[in-house]
């Protein structure tokens, strides 16, 4: 019952979200490539269809992560959804593992779609170059899916959570995209400009398992006190 609760909270936003972002990004590529002769071109080409992905990816997990028990205090139907005879942390888990496997359905399937557009319309056809792409993707998504998460856990709000999830990105990208702090950026992690090669224009290095891992990690400890946030509020 929780499982289809969350999906009927959250079906017309994933949705909407899935059909955006496998046709723009793959239009996108389909077009450029029809410009370039190049090998690099190619793959530039698909560098910047993966960045229009993650800009699309992160805005549709920001807003799908909009919801829970705090949006349904503020609607006057949270007394339903704590009547049934599951605990809070339950309720938590549901959401959070229902929000987790939307947005890695966000990333697999849309990513999938361009690659084949890619490998179709151009020479852009390196699994390997994918593969990255997505692991990067994921490493440094996760942390602003926790990041909706735990604003969706304390502020109130329809529009108020989003908007601050937003301040958030805006704040990542603008004070550490270019800065001494550039590694510790998701934002700079997950479309991969540390990695990015110019004279090839492809991902160069091996997967970065280690900053995956401390992104995966901050993750958990935001989702942690997500959970324990939603425990102490009084409804």
């Amino acid at each position: 019952m929780l499982w289809y609760k969350a999906w009927l909270e959250t079906r017309s936003r994933f949705l909407v979200s899935l059909v955006g972002m496998v046709a723009l990004p793959s239009y996108w590529v389909f077009h450029e490539d029809g410009l370039g002769t190049r090998l690099d071109w190619y793959y530039r080409t698909l560098h910047n269809g993966h960045g229009l992905l993650s800009a699309m990816w992160v805005l549709a997990v920001i807003l799908l992560m909009m919801g829970g028990l705090l949006r349904e205090k503020a609607a006057g139907t949270s007394s339903f959804t704590l009547a049934l005879p599951v605990s809070r942390a339950h309720l938590m888990r549901v959401r959070i593992l229902f929000g987790l496997a939307q947005a890695m359905t966000l990333i697999i399937i849309p990513w999938g779609v361009m690659f084949l557009v890619a490998a179709a319309t151009g020479n852009a056809n390196s699994v390997s170059q994918a593969f990255f792409y997505v692991i990067l993707l994921a490493g440094g998504g996760v942390v602003f899916f926790a990041v909706a998460l735990l604003v969706s856990s304390v502020v109130e709000g329809e529009y108020t959570a989003p908007a601050v999830c937003f301040g958030i990105l805006f704040l990542d990208i603008v004070a550490f995209e270019n800065g001494p702090l550039t590694s510790y950026s998701p934002w700079t992690f997950l479309v991969g400009t540390e990695y990015f090669d110019r004279a090839s224009q492809q991902l160069a290095g091996p997967v970065p398992w280690v900053h995956f891992s401390a992104n995966v990690l901050a993750a958990i400890l935001l989702i942690a006190i997500s959970i324990r946030a939603i425990q102490r509020t009084e409804f």
